[in-house]
C-alpha cells in the first residue's frame, strides 16, 4: 500500500488541507504602503519570497515543526518565486508568483502571497542572467505537482513550498553556486523556509 492510500495519511491529510484556512487576525497585516515598496522591488527582477504570519495557524504549526527539526523557531514559514518580466509595479494584479501550497504547484496572485506579517526578498550571490532563465524556466515545468505535505525530500513524485524552490535552482549551476545551502540541507536532513534566510549563498534584497 501506498503511503498516500493508508487511512492514517488521508486523515492527516485531510488536517493539512483545513490548516491554511484558520487566521484569527482578519486582516492584511502589511500596510500598502509596504506593499507598493515590494511591488517596486518585484518589478526590478527575480526574487525567492518567504513569507511568515503570526496571526495563521498554518504558519505557526511550520514554525513549530521547524522548531522540532533545526532547534530554531522560524520567522519564515513558506517559500515561492516571482516568475513575471513585469517592469511596471503600479498593477499588481499583473505580477505572477508560483507556489505549492495544499492545491499542489500554483500560480498564486500579489495579494494571496503578502497576506503576511513576515517578508523577505532573497536573491543568489553570483547568479547571471543566463542563470536566472533556467531557473524560472524550471520553475514553469513545476506547475500542476501535487502538494508534498509529508515534506519528504526524498520524494520527488510531490513538491512542499521549499522543493519547488529548491528544483528551480537546480536548474542553475546548484554545485558550485548554493554549497553551503547543500551542506545545511545535509546536516538537518530536510529543508525549512527559515534555512533560505540563514543560508550565506543568499543576500537580503529587501526584508519587512
Amino acid at each position: 500500500m501506498s503511503k498516500y492510500t493508508s487511512p492514517f495519511y488521508n486523515a492527516y491529510h485531510w488536517v493539512t488541507q483545513q490548516l491554511p484556512k484558520v487566521y484569527w487576525r482578519n486582516q492584511h497585516v502589511l500596510t500598502d504602503e509596504e506593499k507598493d515598496v515590494l511591488a517596486k522591488q518585484l518589478a526590478s527582477g527575480y526574487y525567492i519570497i518567504l513569507t511568515g504570519n503570526k496571526y495563521h495557524l498554518g504558519s505557526i504549526i511550520v514554525s513549530l515543526l521547524s522548531w522540532l527539526k533545526t532547534g530554531k523557531w522560524s520567522r519564515y514559514t513558506h517559500a515561492l518565486m516571482n516568475c513575471d518580466n513585469i517592469t511596471d509595479h503600479s498593477g499588481r494584479e499583473a505580477f505572477k508568483f508560483i507556489e505549492a501550497d495544499v492545491n499542489g504547484v500554483v500560480y498564486t496572485t500579489f495579494d494571496k502571497v503578502f497576506k503576511c506579517s513576515a517578508v523577505c526578498l532573497l536573491s543568489p550571490n553570483h547568479i547571471t542572467n543566463e542563470d536566472w532563465t533556467k531557473i524560472i524556466d524550471s520553475l514553469l515545468t513545476e506547475l500542476g505537482r501535487p502538494y508534498d505535505d509529508l515534506f519528504d525530500l526524498a520524494d520527488s513524485s510531490r513538491l512542499s513550498c521549499v522543493e519547488v524552490v529548491l528544483n528551480a535552482l537546480k536548474a542553475a549551476d546548484y554545485a558550485d553556486e548554493f554549497k553551503n545551502l547543500d551542506a545545511m540541507i545535509k546536516s538537518v536532513g530536510n529543508l525549512v523556509p527559515q534555512m533560505y534566510r540563514e543560508c550565506p549563498d543568499f543576500v537580503v534584497v529587501l526584508e519587512k
